[in-house]
């Protein structure tokens, strides 16, 4: 893909706005879906929450490029024939929409006829990306140009800001639940990279690395400096990296990582939610399966005293006073179904 240099310019200036912190969707920044907008050649942009066990009632949505009448028709009647919702299912890579579905198809379905058509929303290309809790968050890009096309450029593009988007999704939920106090026992654990100073942890990231041996400690730490150099879907033991960087006009050099978990229930969201260390974690993820200290014993390859004593500690973190209210606690912080 040749891009020209303001092009250039313009992907690198996106890039840099999804790395900032914000409560905001990015179709709630108009200033930055107007730059997406110019670099895509699209004027309309819809970002959907679904459930992720692929049922049709969208949560809160957001649109930019029409007034919020179009929102509105869509929640009330038209998201239950959405005919490009089933394009999508199953894949997180960009989909350029008249390479699954003719405009011919289009035609002949009352979604386009009655809903797109009456907007001036011709489909382009969109993007599925796994969201919070369960959910998947699915973005629209579409133009008011019947005779515009699109294909491999808008797909590399969408490609390359992909992981952009994935990192802006997580800072919106961990600006949602939390303020950045490295001093304080926040949502997520955090690490703060600042030059060549070893990373400084929150109480959460403290909890963390009071579990790990020499090796694993090391091991984290590379993968945080990998981030500071600019490294992309950087995982560790069931976190995502979501990197907070320093404003553009900051003289600072500080970068905050965020460790996020996968999956709610898992070894990592018992960690980030309750502050217990790594071993504790993976001892929650198999109570959760209901398994017996002597099983968890000799799952872990630790003996029944230690499983004891962990178990104990998990008590006194999550606040409960019984070994069968840890589940219960799970649920009611997680949304795990009873």
């Amino acid at each position: 893909m040749d891009l020209s240099t303001p092009e250039l310019r313009a992907l690198l200036e996106v890039t840099g706005h999804l790395h900032e912190p914000t409560s905001r969707s990015l179709v709630e920044r108009p200033d930055l879906a107007q730059k997406i907008g110019s670099l895509l050649h699209i004027d309309l942009m819809a970002q959907l929450v679904w459930n992720r066990d692929g049922s049709h009632q969208p949560q809160p949505s957001a649109l930019w490029g029409r007034d919020q009448g179009m929102r509105g028709e869509y929640r009330r009647y038209f998201y239950a024939i959405d005919s490009i919702a089933g394009l999508l299912q199953g894949s997180f890579e960009p989909v350029v929409v008249e390479r699954k579905m003719s405009r011919a198809e289009w035609s002949r379905s009352e979604y386009f006829t009655d809903y797109l058509c009456r907007h001036q929303a011709y489909p382009a290309i969109s993007l599925r990306l796994p969201g919070a809790n369960g959910t998947l968050v699915d973005y629209r890009f579409s133009t008011s140009d019947p005779k515009k096309r699109f294909g491999d450029r808008e797909i590399s593009l969408l490609t390359l800001l992909k992981p952009h988007l994935l990192n802006a999704q997580q800072l919106r939920l961990v600006q949602d639940t939390e303020v950045v106090d490295t001093d304080a026992d926040t949502h997520a654990p955090i690490f703060v990279l600042e030059g060549t100073s070893p990373p400084l942890p929150n109480a959460k990231a403290r909890a963390i690395l009071a579990g790990l041996s020499h090796e694993e400690r090391d091991g984290l730490y590379r993968q945080l400096a990998a981030v500071a150099h600019g490294a992309r879907g950087v995982q560790w033991k069931g976190f995502g990296f979501c990197v907070e960087r320093p404003p553009a006009h900051s003289h600072g050099l500080a970068y905050r990582v965020h460790l996020i978990a996968r999956a709610v229930g898992s070894s990592a969201w018992f960690q980030q939610q309750f502050g217990v260390t790594m071993r504790e974690g993976e001892v929650c993820q198999l109570l959760l399966k209901g398994m017996s200290d002597k099983q968890i014993a000799l799952a872990l390859n630790m003996s029944y005293w230690t499983v004891r004593t962990h178990v104990g500690h998990i008590m006194r973190k999550v606040g409960v006073d019984s070994r069968s209210a840890i589940g219960l606690a799970a649920i009611e912080a997680g949304g795990l179904p009873k």
